[in-house]
C-alpha cells in the first residue's frame, strides 16, 4: 500500500509539473531612454502537450500605478501546445523614475512590480509571475577623477590602482561632475533644461591610516555644465603595508525627483621599504649670515624610520662643499615608525665667499648604506664696510685780493736800458712827457678862457 501511494504521488507532481508555462522579464526603456512613453516585448512559453486558452496578463506589486501605464495591446488569447508567443508591453517611463539603484548607485533597469500571467491548459489554471523592470538614462555622470601625490599624478577609472605609495603621503583627490541634460526642452516635455540643485560628493576608505577631508557638495549644476570640487587624501606616518580602498559616490535628484549619479572605486597601495630612513624636515639657523667676521650656523635635521624593521645603526651627514665641511653622527636607534632630531654646527669663516651655499645632508642604514638625502640653502651676505664720512666745508665770504709785486732787482747796462724801453713803452701816464702835455693843455684852456672874457667886455663897452 505504501508503494502504491507513493507512485501516485509522484505521478501526480508530474502530472502538475506538467501543465507549465515560461514567462520572461520584461524591461521597458534602455540605458539610452528618455523618460517618455516606451514599449518593449515578453515572451509567453507553453510547455504543455495541450493548447493554453483564457490566456490572461495582470500586474501588481507596484507595476499595477497608473503612472506607468503598462498595456498589452496584442495579448493572445490561445497559446498552442509546446511553442511561444511573444507579446508586445506598452508603458510610460515617470520623469521621477530613477537612473540608479539608490544603495549601490549602478545604472540598471529597475524592478517597478510584478506581472502575473495565467491560462487553462487541460481544464486546469496554470500560472507564472516574473518582475518587471524599468530603465532611464542617466544624465549625472562623474566626467573626470584625478589624484595627485608627491610621487606619482594619475587620472582614474574605477577598478585603479594606484603603487608605490609612502606613509606620510599626501595626495589630493579632484572630481569633476557633469550634468548631461541637454540645455533645451524640446516640446516642452521636462526632459531637457533640467538642473541639479545640490549634487552631494561622498569619497570613503576602507582603512582609518588614508584620512580624507570631508568633501562640498555642488550647488545648481545647470544643464550641460560642470563643475569640480577636490579633497585632502593624507597616510599617516605610521600607515600600514597594504592596499586602501577609495570609494567616490555622486548623486543628486533632477529637478524632476529623479535619482542620478554614479559611484566608483580604487585602490592606493602603500609599500614600505625594508630599509628606509626619510629626512622629514630640515632647517638651517639662521639661515643668512654675513661675513665681516666669523660665525657658526646651526643644521637641525629630523628623520623618521618609514621602513620595515628597527634599526640601530643609523647615520645623517652633513655637508657643505663650498665650505669644505662635512660631518657625520653615527650608532642612532630609531625603531620602526619611530622619529628623531639631529643637530651639527657648521662654522662659516670671515671672508667667505657671498652667495647661496647647498648644504647636503644624507641618512644611512648599517653606518654605511645610503637611504635618503635633501638638502636646504644657507645665504652669505656681502660684508658692508663702514663708508668714509663727508666734510662739509662753510662757504666763506668773498674777500679782495691784493698782488704784491716783489720789486726787480736793479738792473745795469743792456738789461737796464731794456727795462726802461719796455717800462716807457707800456707805462706811458707815468713818463714826463705825459706829464708835459697836461701843462700845454692847461696853457691853452686858460688862455682860451681869458680871450673869450675879454671879448665880451669889449661888447658890452661898445
Amino acid at each position: 500500500m505504501k508503494r502504491i501511494a507513493s507512485m501516485l504521488l509522484i505521478i501526480a507532481i508530474c502530472a502538475m509539473s506538467a501543465f507549465a508555462i515560461q514567462v520572461s522579464a520584461p524591461t521597458i526603456g534602455s540605458e539610452n531612454a528618455d523618460r517618455l512613453a516606451a514599449q518593449t516585448s515578453f515572451t509567453i512559453t507553453n510547455d504543455n502537450a495541450s493548447v493554453m486558452t483564457n490566456v490572461q496578463v495582470t500586474f501588481s506589486g507596484g507595476a499595477e500605478n497608473t503612472k506607468y501605464a503598462l498595456q498589452v495591446p496584442n495579448k493572445p488569447t490561445n497559446i498552442s501546445a509546446n511553442s511561444g508567443v511573444s507579446v508586445t508591453l506598452n508603458g510610460t517611463i515617470p520623469l521621477d523614475h530613477p537612473s540608479v539603484d539608490a544603495t549601490t548607485l549602478k545604472m540598471g533597469p529597475v524592478k517597478i512590480g510584478v506581472m502575473t500571467v495565467t491560462g487553462t491548459v487541460g481544464g486546469q489554471q496554470v500560472s507564472q509571475q516574473t518582475d518587471v523592470f524599468m530603465q532611464a538614462i542617466n544624465q549625472l555622470e562623474i566626467k573626470k577623477t584625478r589624484v595627485e601625490c608627491s610621487s606619482t599624478s594619475k587620472s582614474i577609472d574605477d577598478g585603479d590602482k594606484i603603487t608605490k605609495l609612502k606613509p606620510g603621503e599626501q595626495c589630493s583627490l579632484e572630481i569633476e561632475v557633469e550634468n548631461n541634460f541637454d540645455n533645451d526642452d524640446t516640446n516642452n516635455q521636462k526632459i531637457g533644461d533640467i538642473s541639479f540643485d545640490t549634487v552631494t560628493i561622498d569619497v570613503k576608505s576602507s582603512n582609518n591610516d588614508l584620512d580624507i577631508e570631508d568633501a562640498d557638495d555642488i550647488d545648481n549644476l545647470d544643464a550641460d555644465d560642470t563643475d569640480s570640487v577636490t579633497m585632502d587624501l593624507d597616510f599617516d606616518e605610521d600607515a600600514s603595508d597594504g592596499t586602501y580602498t577609495v570609494t567616490v559616490r555622486v548623486s543628486s535628484r533632477d529637478d524632476n525627483g529623479a535619482l542620478h549619479g554614479e559611484a566608483l572605486s580604487f585602490k592606493m597601495e602603500i609599500s614600505r621599504l625594508t630599509h628606509d630612513v626619510q629626512i622629514t624636515r630640515a632647517e638651517v639657523s639662521p639661515n643668512r649670515v654675513d661675513v665681516c667676521e666669523a660665525s657658526t650656523v646651526k643644521v637641525t635635521a629630523q628623520i623618521l624610520n618609514q621602513g620595515k624593521r628597527n634599526e640601530d645603526e643609523v647615520a645623517v651627514e652633513v655637508s657643505v662643499p663650498d665650505l669644505k665641511f662635512i660631518k657625520k653622527i653615527e650608532n642612532i636607534e630609531l625603531d620602526q615608525d619611530d622619529s628623531t632630531s639631529v643637530s651639527f654646527d657648521v662654522p662659516v669663516p670671515a671672508g667667505t665667499k657671498a652667495g647661496l651655499l647647498r648644504v647636503d645632508l644624507k641618512t644611512y642604514f648599517d653606518t654605511l648604506a645610503l637611504s635618503n638625502q635633501g638638502s636646504v640653502d644657507l645665504t652669505i651676505d656681502k660684508c658692508e664696510a663702514d663708508e668714509p664720512a663727508v666734510v662739509v666745508t662753510p662757504e666763506q665770504p668773498k674777500q679782495e685780493t691784493t698782488v704784491v709785486v716783489p720789486t726787480a732787482p736793479q738792473a745795469t747796462g743792456t738789461q737796464a736800458k731794456a727795462a726802461a724801453q719796455k717800462s716807457s713803452t707800456t707805462s706811458f701816464t707815468d713818463s714826463p712827457a705825459y706829464i708835459a702835455l697836461l701843462v700845454v693843455l692847461s696853457v691853452l684852456i686858460a688862455g682860451a678862457i681869458v680871450a673869450i672874457i675879454i671879448a665880451l667886455q669889449k661888447k658890452k663897452n661898445d
